[in-house]
């Protein structure tokens, strides 16, 4: 009885498995130097048109705005033409053409890339009503269009350029007809190896994962090869920014058998993520200031202050790599440093810039910009800006000492040359304050500011403390009490490993616009706009800002990849 009964049950499931059909990735021939593959998109194009946040946009008075304009119309009617011809509405073509797409781009011995697109249908009903317009179309126009066999299927050529087959269950074109054959025979099943028999493709699969919405996989070598340009690592760069943010990824993107992008999107965000492989450690031998240990988180957290609106934080071992400039950048870039050294000489009396200020630096970097009150006024600027933090770890905790000293003399010139230029601001005097602990020096005005539309300056109130072994600079007195408090808890352990960190909190910012709505609502107005249309633009802003919860680029390091990360979340 069971027997009887568990035959059926096997035979069932294993039916599911042959139906479920295989990645295109396993139908498209062998050797392509690029290759594009979608699973799914249609389907998402489908929820979007039914989200709530589609709707809630369309529904919006801004987006009516949007429709009075000529613009709009022409689109309207250029849609309307599109769905005529194809007897369906966009929506449901993507939903019946992108659900499974692949582009494939092989090398030539001429010199030109060839291209081959395949497309699986899912819709066989809806397809068949497109393939019909589709063929009634090439047969009625003018371009060349001729029609061969291939087996039981037609070749349709047009100009001799574009090779093309319509099958009831998927479609293929190419560049060429030796192309588009070899991909006939891949989609039948009939070819000995495919892009996901490459080893460089299964390398990045293996690092990046198999499956995704979308991905894109270049072969470096086959690319450089078709142009016979190969990829090398410079030994020295002439440009100081490119070596101090790049250098790194460059010398591993020169190995790597892969580049690799993929996509994925759902209810709660999406992640688009692009990656190269290579011998991190090897690179961190001779690059040592510029990777994080792949065993270690890397850079710290963006602290979480309240009213963050974001932050960047970086791992860079500045001091190593001012040391090591000479081997790294080209010679005639040595001349800047001098007059760099010079124009800080007179911020560190009797120190080299080179010896004891840069090595006086740790390895990570954070700016943040973060909401700000003014509770220490009575009344406020009339321009209200964040404040922002620039923290930075200290190689020994004894050199905050340094910094602050540095802090006080910057002041101290700002002071003096805001009331040599006539600055419209209450003096103020260097003084000292303890939080938590922790002393932190700041201004004090000799005079409560008063007024409901200070000076836009009084948005800044500069501040400094150490802090657990990292200095911390501030324009607000406010968020450097918060830091301190942030920055005093323990860093969590297990957090996720990245070597550059770039965060947006989009609701804050929207709460920065409401703030400055009115000012920002005239200055539109001031560019001709409709006192309508302005404020139905800022509101707009304001809207899209608060859909998206968190915004994040960010680069992590493993032992033999390199990750490049742009997430976000949609806010409930």
């Amino acid at each position: 009885m069971r027997t009887r009964l568990l035959i059926p049950l096997i035979s069932f499931v294993f039916s599911l498995g042959l139906l479920a059909a295989p990645p295109l990735s396993q139908s498209m021939p062998s050797g392509a130097m690029g290759f594009v593959e979608l699973k799914g998109l249609g389907k998402k194009l489908v929820e979007l048109r039914d989200s709530k946040l589609l709707k809630s946009l369309l529904a919006s008075p801004q987006f009516k705005q949007i429709t009075k304009q000529s613009q709009y119309a022409q689109a309207m009617a250029g849609k309307g033409f599109v769905e005529g011809f194809i007897g369906m509405d966009l929506w449901t073509a993507a939903d019946v053409l992108l659900n499974e797409a692949a582009l494939g781009v092989y090398p030539d011995p001429n010199g030109e890339p060839t291209a081959l697109l395949m497309l699986r249908m899912q819709d066989a009903k809806a397809w068949a009503k497109l393939r019909l317009r589709l063929n009634q179309t090439l047969d009625s126009i003018d371009a060349n269009v001729k029609r061969e066999k291939n087996g039981v299927l037609d070749i349709i050529s047009v100009e001799n350029q574009i090779f093309i087959t319509l099958h009831k269950n998927w479609a293929v074109a190419a560049s060429t007809r030796q192309l588009m054959k070899r991909g006939v025979a891949g989609l039948n099943g009939q070819v000995k190896k495919t892009v996901a028999d490459d080893p460089a493709f299964q390398k990045m699969q293996k690092n990046m994962g198999a499956e995704h919405l979308a991905q894109v996989y270049l072969n470096i070598p086959a690319y450089a090869g078709m142009y016979n340009q190969p990829i090398e690592a410079p030994e020295k760069m002439d440009d100081r920014a490119a070596s101090l943010f790049f250098h790194g990824i460059i010398d591993l993107a020169a190995g790597s058998p892969y580049l690799g992008l993929t996509l994925d999107v759902d209810k709660n965000g999406f992640s688009l993520v692009s990656g190269i492989e290579g011998d991190v450690a090897a690179t961190r031998k001779k690059r040592a200031w510029f990777f994080s240990d792949p065993k270690t988180p890397g850079t710290r957290d963006v602290p979480a202050v309240p009213g963050l609106m974001g932050g960047i934080t970086i791992h860079r071992n500045i001091g190593q790599w001012y040391g090591q400039r000479e081997q790294l950048l080209d010679e005639r870039l040595m001349a800047g440093f001098d007059e760099f050294e010079a124009g800080l000489g007179n911020l560190f009396p009797g120190r080299d810039i080179g010896d004891d200020i840069m090595p006086a630096f740790g390895s990570t970097f954070t700016l943040l910009v973060a909401e700000q009150t003014f509770e220490h006024f009575e009344g406020a600027p009339g321009i209200k800006l964040p404040g922002f933090a620039l923290i930075f770890d200290l190689d020994k905790p004894e050199n905050g000492g340094l910094f602050q000293l540095v802090f006080q003399t910057i002041v101290t010139i700002t002071n003096i040359a805001g009331a040599e230029e006539g600055l419209d601001r209450e003096p103020s005097v260097m003084t000292a304050i303890v939080h938590k602990g922790v002393p932190i020096n700041t201004i004090q005005y000799l005079q409560q500011p008063k007024g409901k539309r200070l000076n836009i300056s009084y948005n800044f109130m500069p501040c400094a403390a150490t802090v657990n072994g990292r200095f911390v600079f501030c324009t607000s007195l406010e968020l450097l009490k918060s830091l301190v408090t942030e920055l005093k808890k323990p860093q969590n352990p297990k957090r996720v490993n990245r070597n550059f960190n770039f965060e947006l909190h989009p609701p804050a910012l929207a709460g920065l616009v409401a703030a400055n709505r009115r000012t920002l609502v005239a200055k539109n107005i001031q560019t001709g706009k409709p006192a309508e249309q302005a404020r139905a633009e800022v509101q707009l802003a304001e809207r899209l800002l608060k859909a998206i919860e968190i915004l994040r680029f960010s680069t992590s390091v493993k032992d033999k990849a390199f990750q490049i990360q742009l997430e976000g979340k949609w806010a409930e």
